[in-house]
């Protein structure tokens, strides 16, 4: 019984003491709420800052991923720079001049890529190989100009000569000129424009020419025939030898061909083929072999060209009707 009224006396003074706790007036409590007030929205704008920081980085690096692609695509890789390049400069010899996307002339070098559009142009005693893509090479002659385009080369004045023996799988070729189209078929050939006169000549294999008469006209060449086109549309075809004197600048325009430690075999063999001729070796081909040259023959016309190789050596040689005869001195 003592401890109840012990508690209710203890209770009650409880109650006492809270009722008389100070009660702030008007102007402070509005001060406290809206301290509250400012403190809660702070709190809310953190979360939600929180909450929009992974959008934000997504968003970030989605504009830096679409930078670099396009930083990609407007400078690709260096190994597709040359996809569309035509052919290359293997050598050259004089003056000669080349034109890129109707830029100004300047000298050709060697190693140069050619490309579609690019005009070429030689001078006097000029002379250039280039090789296409397919491992085929065009020589050009003196005082000629071409233009380079996909699959075709457009002969606009001069000679151009097209050999195919180095390629493996040739690719199609059309060379166009004033008077028509010539397209090859595996095969050696030139190709001569003038203004009033265009020629075509097999050395080997077979070309597709093709004129514009009355309607297009095609005609299929073969080895050692010569095709020649005048300005009204008239077409004569004669014979032509592979040795014939006008394919003697062909010669001096192909890339050169290096004797160092090169046999006299592999010097005949080759020359036998650059000048369109016959070897009868007369029983000195497997001691051809053995002899070892040295020296340069670039720019040399044929004759100068055995004449200073087989000076050198114990052998002499002869040409007559197309046969290069090899003996022993």
């Amino acid at each position: 019984m003592d401890n109840q009224k012990n508690h209710t006396a203890d209770a009650e003074k409880l109650l006492a003491q809270m009722g008389s706790r100070t009660i702030p007036d008007a102007h402070k409590a509005t001060a406290s709420k809206a301290a509250v007030r400012a403190h809660w929205q702070q709190a809310v704008q953190q979360n939600k800052q929180q909450k929009q920081r992974p959008y934000v980085w997504a968003v970030a690096a989605s504009i830096m991923l679409m930078a670099s692609f396009i930083i990609i695509n407007l400078n690709p890789v260096s190994d597709n720079s040359n996809t569309d390049m035509l052919a290359s400069v293997t050598s050259f010899s004089g003056d000669v001049q080349w034109q890129q996307a109707n830029g100004d002339w300047q000298a050709l070098q060697t190693n140069d890529a050619i490309h579609a559009g690019n005009v070429i142009k030689t001078s006097d005693n000029s002379f250039l190989t280039i090789t296409l893509t397919d491992a085929s090479e065009i020589r050009v002659a003196a005082n000629s100009e071409i233009m380079t385009l996909p699959k075709v080369i457009e002969l606009r004045t001069g000679q151009l000569y097209h050999d195919t023996d180095e390629s493996i799988t040739a690719s199609p070729l059309i060379i166009q000129t004033s008077q028509g189209t010539v397209e090859h078929i595996g095969t050696r050939y030139l190709v001569s424009s003038q203004p009033d006169e265009v020629k075509v000549a097999v050395r080997s294999g077979q070309v597709k020419m093709t004129t514009d008469t009355q309607g297009q006209t095609e005609q299929v060449l073969s080895s050692n025939q010569l095709a020649v086109l005048n300005a009204n549309k008239d077409t004569v075809i004669s014979h032509i030898s592979s040795y014939d004197d006008l394919w003697d600048w062909t010669f001096m325009a192909q890339a050169d061909f290096d004797l160092s430690n090169r046999s006299l075999y592999d010097f005949v063999q080759w020359y036998a083929h650059q000048a369109g001729l016959v070897v009868d070796w007369q029983n000195t081909e497997s001691a051809s072999k053995r002899v070892r040259l040295q020296g340069n023959i670039k720019n040399m016309s044929q004759e100068q060209a055995i004449k200073t190789v087989f000076y050198s050596t114990q052998y002499d040689y002869a040409i007559a009707d197309g046969v290069l005869q090899i003996s022993h001195q």
